[in-house]
């Protein structure tokens, strides 16, 4: 029986060209595609593949947020993230969120190849453009956290990218299924501990971070 393979990106484009290169191997076989984070949980729950490649930049709920959930709702399913974005602020939280292995779309072929095997084999798959980013992390583990951005949750996380994106509190409180006070108080938090006043510094603080 092949690996079971579920495609989430938001451009049409891109799946068009995962699904191509993925059908050159007889052992895959692509079961699904999907835009969005919610459609990426949806599918997941219906069709139960081995291995959903997320990106993360998708619209609506993104990446991390539907790895999320997807950990939690489909166990069995590991999540291997697919992305452009190679700065801590997306790998690390990536990881936090429960993905086994993290590959950038400017890899090679067999790069991706080699990362969906290995993670269907239960181990954990790192690009290896990514080995540096990680050292780093081990250091800055053991000397504690210096940058105000890793003293959020991963929750700040999610509503600090959604308020630069220019979401709404209603709109925010749906994408993540979560109540309007909820998403005010997670905004109030991170608002703090990154020393922001208003909306316009915190659109400042996410282009700077690389986070929109």
């Amino acid at each position: 029986m092949g690996i079971r393979i579920l495609i989430a990106d938001d451009h049409a484009i891109v799946r068009a060209g995962i699904r191509a290169l993925l059908q050159l191997y007889p052992d895959f076989e692509v079961v699904g595609e999907a835009a969005d984070g919610h459609e990426a949980i949806l599918q997941t729950r219906r069709l139960q593949p081995d291995i959903v490649l997320m990106d993360i930049g998708m619209p609506g709920m993104d990446g991390l947020a539907a790895t999320r959930e997807i950990v939690r709702v489909a166990p069995r399913t590991r999540v291997l993230i697919l992305s452009q974005h190679e700065n801590r602020e997306y790998v690390m939280p990536a990881l936090r969120a429960g993905a086994s292995g993290y590959v950038l779309k400017r890899a090679p072929d067999e790069t991706l190849i080699r990362a969906i095997r290995a993670v269907h084999a239960g181990e954990t798959y790192m690009d290896p453009r990514l080995t540096d980013l990680l050292v780093e992390e081990v250091r800055r583990s053991a000397e504690g956290p210096t940058d105000p951005l890793e003293t959020l949750s991963e929750r700040e996380r999610e509503i600090l990218v959604l308020l630069a994106q220019g979401k709404s509190y209603q709109e925010i409180a749906q994408t993540l299924f979560i109540s309007v006070k909820t998403v005010d108080f997670h905004r109030a938090n991170l608002m703090r501990k990154l020393g922001l006043k208003n909306r316009a510094e915190l659109v400042q603080f996410a282009m700077r971070r690389g986070l929109i």
